[in-house]
């Protein structure tokens, strides 16, 4: 049988502190064209022959505040999507430039020299200079690498049709396995409310909730507590708040911290200019499974095209395979980034420079930032463990490499064990640290 040709079209928009793009498919060509119509008709003017002109670069208005919902009005039935494109233009300022790209499609250098012009634009800086300065810090990086990422936006990932839909993680189809829950690309505990993938099994979602993904929770619950991140709804009006219990503390946020200990040996010492304290956790935790989740987070939004790449991946994350060595995972504590929706970014690579890996993530949650190679990639020759591979993989990533405040951690080990944090305080009015 011979499939109906598709016809499509695509938008995108990028402004200085967002972007968004979306794209009609449809085998009905007069659908397609009256779309197009419509979303250019808002933006194009005419030249001195009355022939439509679009210029890429444009200032928001209220009248395009005003067009903007009724073309989205007319079209979100078919197009949920759409209903982010009001929310973006009711983000910007009036008089806030921006780019209307048509159809275009454009690398990562491409999209972020637009921005730079946006910046220098709105900031009154020599446009070249910044775009010089951008190109020198993220220059090899966009050479090599296509990328992409998944944050405060809704996005559903996936076949939404569960008769066709197949699950990442084990390969079974709907006529094998099930697809009721609602499965959380990222996990729900850690704050994630918008990001859904269809493709992940009722079987797999429950068995990550109880291995891999408890441990990466348990590991960032000190910060899920401090920030009040909001988990699990358990009921109508229960924001989902935790508590941070331990061995030897009590930790929880109603409005503000409180720290409590078990017995006066565990409290600081008073009068103490600056004192640690030991925080043990009444749950042991593998430091692989964390390794484990920060991968299934990454290859539950890429694209399923690329999965083919990651088979030996997906069964060390299913526990099939076992690794004794693991690349470090990069860490940070930044509020420059901070992040109350946890948020992943992707690199694929898009050369043949196999002196680089394949496959990066970087994971944001509220202030914590980790980097991290992503393990037995087909498309990679090296394992990235010794020092001299890692470092040349660093230094490709330059806006890394630049920033200070990165530790190297190893979560190669795979066994259970005690999980103790160590705080340092200074006395009120002096400099704390975490």
């Amino acid at each position: 049988m011979q499939s109906k040709k598709m016809y499509s079209y695509q938008i995108k928009f990028i402004a200085l502190e967002d972007t968004i793009g979306f794209e009609l498919k449809s085998p009905n060509e007069n659908e397609v064209e009256e779309f197009v119509y419509d979303i250019i008709s808002i933006f194009a003017t005419v030249d001195e022959n009355d022939r439509p002109l679009i210029i890429s670069l444009q200032n928001n208005s209220l009248e395009n505040k005003v067009e903007i919902s009724n073309f989205v009005s007319k079209y979100c039935e078919k197009l949920p999507q759409l209903n982010a494109l009001k929310a973006f233009f009711n983000k910007l300022k009036d008089d806030d430039s921006f780019f209307f790209l048509p159809n275009i499609k454009m690398e990562l250098a491409e999209s972020t020299k637009l921005r730079d012009y946006l910046r220098a634009l709105k900031e009154g800086l020599d446009f070249e200079e910044l775009n010089s300065q951008t190109t020198e810090l993220f220059g090899d990086l966009m050479d090599n690498y296509t990328l992409g990422g998944v944050g405060d936006k809704r996005v559903e990932i996936g076949e939404k049709n569960k008769l066709h839909r197949t699950c990442r993680f084990c390969d079974r189809k709907s006529d094998l396995t099930t697809f009721d829950s609602k499965a959380h690309a990222i996990s729900e505990a850690l704050g994630n409310k918008t990001i859904v993938l269809y493709e992940e099994c009722d079987e797999c979602n429950k068995r990550f909730s109880e291995t891999i993904e408890s441990d990466i929770v348990q590991y960032l619950s000190l910060f899920r507590t401090i920030y009040d991140v909001k988990g699990k709804n358990r009921g109508k009006g229960k924001g989902g708040s935790k508590k941070f219990k331990g061995k030897n503390f009590d930790l929880k946020n109603n409005g503000n911290v409180e720290l409590s200990f078990q017995s006066e040996d565990d409290r600081p010492i008073k009068n103490d200019e600056d004192y640690n304290i030991k925080l043990e956790a009444e749950q042991p935790i593998i430091s692989q499974n964390i390794y484990k989740a920060l991968c299934k987070y990454y290859l539950s939004i890429i694209d399923k095209k690329h999965l083919k790449h990651f088979k030996k991946t997906i069964d060390w994350i299913n526990g099939k395979i076992e690794i004794d060595r693991l690349p470090k995972i990069a860490e940070m504590t930044s509020y420059h980034s901070f992040a109350m929706q946890p948020k992943l970014t992707y690199f694929l690579r898009k050369t043949e420079d196999k002196e680089i890996p394949f496959a990066i993530g970087e994971f944001y949650f509220t202030c914590k930032i980790f980097a991290f190679i992503i393990p037995l990639c087909s498309q990679d020759d090296k394992n990235f463990l010794e020092e001299i591979e890692y470092k040349n993989f660093w230094k490709t990533f330059r806006h890394f490499d630049k920033t200070k405040g990165w530790v190297f951690n190893d979560f190669s080990n795979n066994n259970k064990r005690d999980f103790t944090i160590n705080l340092n305080f200074e006395l009120k009015g002096k400099k704390a640290s975490k």
